[in-house]
């Protein structure tokens, strides 16, 4: 599935300049996380998500030509490989955040941002801390949240870091939580790490994963009222309890 810069902008409110730079770039060389990908943005939320986030940063504050810069893609791109590694388990989860935080060390410009989320993002496996302001109560997830080390970096002076990290945290649990619902038969028969797991295959596992979904739509609507539009009719579309009942009965 190929996007245009319209169909980012009409279907995820995506700036336009945004949208036209990235489903034009050519997709990186020698990087895994493009691996076997033909175009930079095809329709999955792996790639869909980097315009989207983008365009996050720019309505919290960021400068547009401070986001499309070569440098700035590059930082992203590079973030992205490590992951792949992390995910095709070439490295661990702590040596992937290390790769990273070594990567964007030249760049800091929030140094506190930078400590802060090492403290969190540096643990065997990214748990929430209540002292900091990363992470959900799931650490599945909080896989992506590596791609944070790239806020410590930005330079716009009007940037709104917490409008960014609520965001990120709106984008990424309605992401992976749909991954997770996808995925979820596959990771019980393999062991994989999984929300619907974490918060029960249960009425109560249930109602945790339905707050989660809504406050996204909640805190993404402060943030992208488009976007927030989507996942809120994706949500009408998800039979969630339909989907965990049929677990429990094993089909």
């Amino acid at each position: 599935m190929y996007l245009t810069k319209d169909d980012l902008k009409l279907s995820y409110g995506v700036d336009v300049h945004i949208g036209k730079t990235l489903v034009e770039r050519a997709v990186p060389t020698d990087n895994l996380y493009w691996k076997n990908r033909t175009i930079y943005i095809p329709g999955a939320p792996g790639y869909i998500f980097i315009p989207i986030y983008t365009d996050i940063l720019h309505r919290s504050g960021v400068q547009l030509d401070e986001l499309m810069t070569e440098s700035f893609i590059q930082t992203c791109e590079k973030i992205l490989h490590s992951a792949a590694l992390h995910e095709y388990e070439h490295i661990t989860w702590k040596e992937h955040v290390l790769q990273v935080a070594e990567l964007v060390r030249p760049q800091i410009v929030h140094h506190q941002f930078f400590n802060d989320l090492m403290t969190y993002a540096a643990q065997e496996q990214p748990l929430r801390l209540a002292s900091l302001p990363f992470g959900t109560a799931f650490p599945s997830l909080n896989r992506a949240d590596s791609y944070l080390f790239l806020l410590a970096t930005i330079q716009s002076p009007s940037f709104d870091v917490q409008k960014a990290l609520k965001g990120w945290y709106a984008l990424m649990t309605y992401f992976l939580l749909m991954d997770d619902l996808a995925d979820i038969k596959e990771d019980i028969r393999t062991g994989q790490s999984n929300a619907l797991i974490d918060a029960g295959l249960n009425d109560h596992g249930e109602k945790l994963i339905a707050q989660m979904i809504d406050k996204s739509i909640a805190d993404m609507n402060e943030v992208n009222p488009v976007l927030a539009n989507r996942i809120d009719h994706k949500k009408s579309l998800i039979d969630l309890h339909g989907l965990i009942a049929s677990i429990r009965l094993g089909s």
